[in-house]
């Protein structure tokens, strides 16, 4: 209902309405954005609708003929291709019918994995691929789901919070998800630079660490409920001000005792 600009010529674009003496208002709750001379209101919250080399995380629903369903939190449902996954050792060739058949040992129902938006299709729907040795399947962590406007396009969205020791998927659908970092094959030492998502497994996350990633969840969650963009420097600050306010992990949930140590001001400031 706000008046956006009363200015002729200005071409008004999505949230923008004309009214009958030629100014231009708002229709939706939200940023204004200007293109030239077109006029466009940004929502604060949206539906994530997803573009070429977006790093998602998503929820495998379906399993079909040569390609995976996932929920990653558009309006449809996006497909993996089973010609736009990485095959178990690397293995470069052309995939067979027998690796249709074996479908469910790369990803089945209900798994949690991190992919690549490859293509936009011009109905909407989404294609992912997880090529690249660094998407595959998630495991030893826990999902956190915002709105997708919390998470911007960054340099790295595959990130260890260093001096934390947890790795953070940062997806721009606003779907992260927080784990334990992955140990090279052989070794009992962390990789944080050159791993492979395909090679982590399933293992038993000591409760010291379990602390840390519900911290660092917990810490997501404060950010965002104050209307903050997920960064790993925001990240960091909102996890080292819980613990030096003395807040433990489950109190950083309860807005009255983060509004009595500080946290949320402090975030925010």
């Amino acid at each position: 209902g706000d008046v956006v600009t009363a200015e002729p010529g200005t071409l008004r674009g999505k949230g923008v309405l004309e009214r009958e003496d030629g100014k231009l208002v708002a229709t939706m709750c939200g940023v204004l954005e200007q293109v030239n001379k077109l006029l466009y209101v940004r929502p604060l919250k949206h539906r994530y609708a997803g573009s070429i080399g977006d790093v998602v995380v998503g929820r495998i629903v379906e399993v079909q003929a040569e390609r995976w369903l996932v929920e990653i939190g558009t309006a449809m449902l996006a497909s993996l291709h089973l010609g736009a996954v990485s095959l178990p050792g690397n293995v470069q060739r052309r995939r067979t019918d027998e690796d249709a058949l074996r479908m469910r040992e790369l990803f089945q129902e209900n798994d949690l994995i991190s992919a690549e938006v490859q293509k936009v299709h011009e109905t909407g729907e989404l294609s992912l691929q997880t090529r690249s040795l660094r998407y595959g399947k998630l495991q030893n962590g826990v999902l956190v789901t915002q709105p997708s406007v919390y998470v911007r396009r960054q340099a790295q969205h595959l990130v260890t919070l260093p001096e934390i020791g947890v790795m953070a998927v940062l997806g721009n659908n606003g779907w992260v998800w927080v784990c334990a970092p992955p140990k090279v094959a052989g070794s009992g030492r962390q990789e944080t630079l050159n791993f492979s998502q395909m090679d982590v497994r399933y293992e038993e996350v000591s409760q010291e660490l379990r602390e840390r990633i519900c911290r660092v969840r917990n810490a997501l969650l404060t950010l965002a409920s104050q209307g903050l963009e997920i960064t790993p420097e925001s990240v960091l600050f909102a996890y080292g001000q819980s613990r030096a306010r003395g807040l433990a992990a489950w109190e950083m949930l309860d807005a009255s005792r983060c509004a009595a140590a500080g946290l949320a001001e402090a975030v925010v400031g």
